[in-house]
């Protein structure tokens, strides 16, 4: 695999299926009420990225290599990140 194919791989990863997971999760969050909106201020990306943080624990579940060899690629990538 080329650099450019792994980066429109991961790029088509991210299309509209990922964008309505994440918004149906952060409407189901709205909706639970777990949220106290008015401790954040409306111009901070705090909140959304507290969001994103608790979304990408969340996804590390979607999928996790099994085998030796993509379990070493895994840590060894996680480990630049």
């Amino acid at each position: 695999m080329t650099k450019e194919e792994f980066l429109e791989k991961v790029k088509s990863m991210l299309g509209e299926d990922f964008e309505n997971f994440i918004m149906n999760r952060a409407e189901k969050v709205v909706k639970s009420g777990a949220i106290n909106f008015e401790d954040y201020e409306s111009d901070s990306y705090l909140l959304p990225k507290i969001f994103m943080s608790a979304i990408g624990e969340e996804i590390k579940f979607q999928y996790a290599p099994h085998d030796p060899k993509s379990i070493r690629v895994r840590n060894n990538i996680a480990n630049f990140l």
